[in-house]
């Protein structure tokens, strides 16, 4: 059986969306208990909803194994763990005394709101209702609140300066290197998207030039697709050609990845630089990682992840880790990952029940 994609845009909503289909007749009270707490089966789905994304990032079908066990047996294993980090959010939250603002709330209502509008029909009939729904969400946002606490010795200050340090933000557009049967071009062809690349970093960099990188973009792209055989993008929007990204100085792994970070420190923020391999060259442009101090502090909860996302999991682990949980084998076997039914428009990307989702 493939894990099947899903096919919607919306973060917020993903985590919720196409749950258990055709369940049968068949009821349980809970699916197991976690440190007490009983969960019920339409919280276990929702959770094992999560898990089943994540397996789906890393294998194709769930015969295949993650980490040595079977991806059924890894999405339980993950549903638990997101279940204890769901009971230890709710408990810490009251322990420390944290609280929601009449702003914050508001905002929280309101987005919910709008996501359960757009996709309870989906939610309903898997058995997932609007109260499910909202006690997921406020459980999400406590789990921020949460993070937020554990950073609050942090400065302003101190969260740029990591910010500078660590990444550098480009725009940039891909001029391909293969044809559109995926082959190398030939080397005449190469030299070709070679002087293309060429032309507009000469262009950009013209003393008194005023072309503009979209605009010097949308010349060597165009050349370039037809060079390869693709269907040029519609130029009239920047869009469809010129995209934008965070990069890391840290080292993701990805050898393409790394050393375009490194290209686009070396040109200082402003400048124009390419990177290429054997598929595309890459044109981009650094750009101030940000501008305003809105756009600082919409960042900012990004940078807090990076920082000290990992210290915040493994402190609060600890705890949830221990917490005891008892299974109800047979709602167990009777919930299994294999009955979830994804084939309904929903989200692509899942968005992290613990308070750090992720780039």
């Amino acid at each position: 059986m493939k894990l099947k994609r899903l096919a919607a845009s919306s973060a917020a909503l993903l985590l919720l969306a196409g749950l258990l289909s055709g369940c049968g007749e068949k009821q349980f009270d809970s699916v197991l208990t976690v440190d007490g707490e009983a969960v019920s089966p339409a919280v276990y789905r929702m959770y094992q909803m999560q898990a089943y994304v994540q397996a789906s990032q890393r294998v194709s079908s769930l015969s295949d194994t993650i980490g040595g066990v079977t991806a059924t047996d890894w999405i339980y294993d993950t549903t638990v763990s997101l279940l204890r980090a769901r009971r230890y959010y709710e408990l810490e939250f009251d322990a420390q005394g944290l609280s929601f603002t009449k702003e914050e709330r508001a905002l929280l209502e309101e987005q919910t709101g709008s996501a359960w509008a757009s996709a309870h029909a989906v939610y309903e009939k898997n058995g997932v209702d609007e109260d499910v729904y909202r006690q997921y969400q406020l459980c999400n946002a406590k789990g921020r609140k949460l993070f937020e606490a554990y950073c609050a010795d942090l400065t302003d200050e101190q969260v740029k300066a990591y910010l500078e340090d660590h990444f550098v933000f480009i725009e940039y557009t891909q001029l391909p290197r293969i044809d559109s049967d995926g082959a190398p071009l030939d080397e005449e062809d190469l030299r070709a998207v070679d002087r293309l690349a060429e032309q507009a970093l000469d262009e950009l960099a013209a003393p008194g030039g005023d072309a503009g990188f979209v605009q010097v973009c949308a010349g060597a792209v165009a050349a370039s697709f037809a060079l390869g055989g693709f269907t040029v993008p519609d130029l009239s929007s920047a869009d469809n050609f010129v995209s934008s990204s965070y990069l890391t100085l840290d080292g993701t792994g990805n050898a393409f990845t790394e050393a375009l970070a490194q290209k686009a420190e070396a040109v200082g923020v402003g400048g124009f630089g390419s990177y290429a391999d054997e598929k595309v060259t890459v044109l981009f442009h650094r750009l101030p990682n940000y501008e305003t101090e809105q756009a600082f502090q919409d960042l900012r909860p990004s940078v807090l992840a990076t920082m000290r996302g990992e210290d915040f999991d493994a402190a609060c682990s600890q705890v949830w880790d221990a917490y005891d949980v008892v299974a109800d084998e047979k709602a167990v076997a009777w919930y299994d990952p294999r009955k979830l039914d994804l084939s309904a428009p929903a989200p692509t990307e899942a968005p992290s029940s613990a308070p750090l989702g992720g780039e």
